[in-house]
């Protein structure tokens, strides 16, 4: 009997002092091509460096990099299959049956990629051939590169859609696969020309350990665990409307900033008291979090987006759940994915030439040529470190932190509520002009393809309204591109709103009153 509780007792021990396996599958990246002492120096090695630190002696790290590799399984790298589920270190990973799997593969595919948007593969190959191969790590907790390490000037795929389109690919894989997304571009970007030098894909050593250091933050972001473990109020899916209300300033003001005088006042007293006779939710993309608006709450948010809240609930008599993505001075280009300002034709071309211009070359997106607004470009830079403001203009960061999450949590919205404009109209230097006009008819188009997510719902853009500034030619555009792509345009300046030397309206609800007339359901 005492030897078998023995026995028992070592296994135990064995079990609980058993280290957390984790292996590194990919390209040369993960491989440490390059690299002077790889064994050291590449990134996997560094995870161990920072894990061992963290967490002495409980998690072990191997890598399973093979240069040259990528995804298709029938793509070939001279005379050998390229795709690395056929590769030795494929075979190697699976049998040691780690508990967690980090992968980085794509960029070798570029090239290849591009063929499933021009007939020469068949479309979900990507996908397919990818959710194979993970399907391979039985029970592992997965992660992929969803955002893959930038490709510096002169690189040859450089310039290319085929990183870009294929993040939209990246997502729904790991969606599908239950995987967590890992964002290598950003944390690169801003050092590239620095440690992307030799020859401008492969990292160094200190590349090599930002790599290193953005996986760590991905297996242990306490932010998104707090965020996925954060109460939510109940929420009625059936009986609500769901609403996105995105843009800029004038979107994200709440009525405590425009609460001063006595007609003010009273303004907004009238305003919290039909707020205190219907449901509203609000859900705000900073915080991730739910709550119910109150009379006290309320103050602090979309004073526009609440108005027009209020209105619908009283029409339709049903609780408006808002879903909120919005913050000031954020351009367009900030709301769309990069995947879509990358979208091509059945020819392989661009269908938005000037957005893709900016999406393929964000190496100094202040100092080059591709954003037409330069008022946002002279002014990012500026601001960078202001987390009110600046910290929202960049390429894609809206849609990263708001309107790719809401498309996560399937809500089933009811339509878009879209207030912004200003700095997409105007390059606001002196003297103030417009910006080119296909590249606002571009912005426009997509960023009603971007936030309607593939469904046919109501989309209510707000025209810019009267103001001494020459938006004259960006409403043409706004109206002629919601014609096209059967959305509401909302003319302010028709309606007479506006205030001549201010950007910002005082009173929000004749807007909201126009644009909750603007829906006719």
């Amino acid at each position: 009997m005492r030897i078998i509780a023995f026995v028992l007792f070592a296994a135990f021990s064995a079990f609980v002092q058993a280290k957390t396996k984790v292996a590194c599958i990919g390209d040369s990246i993960t491989f440490g091509y390059g690299l002077a002492n790889r064994t050291v120096e590449a990134y996997p090695s560094r995870l161990q460096a920072l894990l061992d630190e963290r967490f002495p002696g409980k998690f072990e790290v191997r890598n399973f990099g093979s240069s040259g590799r990528g995804i298709y399984l029938d793509s070939m790298r001279g005379r050998e299959k390229r795709g690395f589920r056929w590769m030795k270190e494929h075979k190697q990973a699976v049998e040691w049956r780690p508990d967690i799997v980090i992968c980085n593969l794509g960029i070798n595919d570029a090239g290849e990629y591009i063929k499933e948007f021009t007939g020469g593969r068949k479309r979900g190959q990507f996908v397919r051939d990818y959710c194979a191969l993970l399907d391979d790590y039985k029970k592992a907790k997965l992660y992929i590169w969803t955002k893959l390490s930038p490709l510096a000037p002169g690189q040859k795929f450089y310039r290319s859609a085929d990183p870009f389109l294929m993040q939209r690919d990246l997502d729904f894989v790991a969606s599908k696969m239950g995987a967590t997304g890992i964002d290598m571009q950003e944390p690169l970007r801003a050092v590239m020309d620095e440690v992307l030098s030799m020859d401008k894909i492969h990292p160094d050593a200190k590349g090599a350990q930002i790599i290193a250091e953005a996986t760590f933050k991905a297996l242990f972001d306490v932010k998104r665990c707090e965020r996925e473990r954060a109460e939510r109020i109940s929420l009625d899916v059936s009986a609500a409307e769901w609403w996105i209300c995105a843009g800029q300033s004038n979107m994200q003001k709440g009525w405590g900033e425009f609460n001063r005088t006595p007609a003010e006042k009273r303004r907004v007293k009238n305003e919290l008291e039909r707020l205190s006779k219907v449901k509203i939710n609000f859900w705000d993309f900073n915080s991730g979090k739910w709550e119910r608006l109150t009379d006290k709450n309320a103050l602090a948010k979309s004073a526009f987006g609440v108005s027009f809240a209020i209105r619908r609930a009283e029409k339709t008599k049903k609780t408006v759940n808002i879903l909120y993505v919005a913050a000031g001075g954020a351009p367009t280009e900030s709301f769309l994915s990069e995947s879509r300002m990358c979208e091509v034709d059945s020819k392989g071309e661009f269908l938005y030439p000037a957005l893709a211009a900016i999406a393929t070359n964000r190496h100094s997106l202040e100092k080059n040529s591709d954003f037409p607004c330069s008022w946002v470009a002279r002014e990012y830079p500026r601001r960078k470190n202001n987390k009110e403001e600046a910290f929202w203009w960049p390429v894609s960061r809206m849609y990263d932190m708001g309107i790719k999450e809401i498309a996560k949590m399937r809500f089933p919205v009811t339509g878009v509520l879209w207030y912004q404009g200003e700095s997409n109209a105007t390059t606001c230097i002196s003297p103030d002009r417009p910006t080119p006009r296909a590249y606002q008819a571009e912005t426009l188009r997509a960023v009603i393809d971007e936030l309607r997510g593939g469904k046919n719902i109501p989309f209510v853009m707000v025209g810019l309204p009267s103001m001494n500034r020459p938006w004259e030619r960006y409403r043409e555009v706004q109206r002629e591109v919601c014609a096209e792509k059967g959305a509401v345009f909302v003319d302010t300046f028709a309606a007479g709103l506006g205030e001549m030397n201010d950007v910002h309206p005082r009173n929000k609800i004749p807007f909201a009153e126009l644009a909750a007339c603007a829906v006719h359901n």
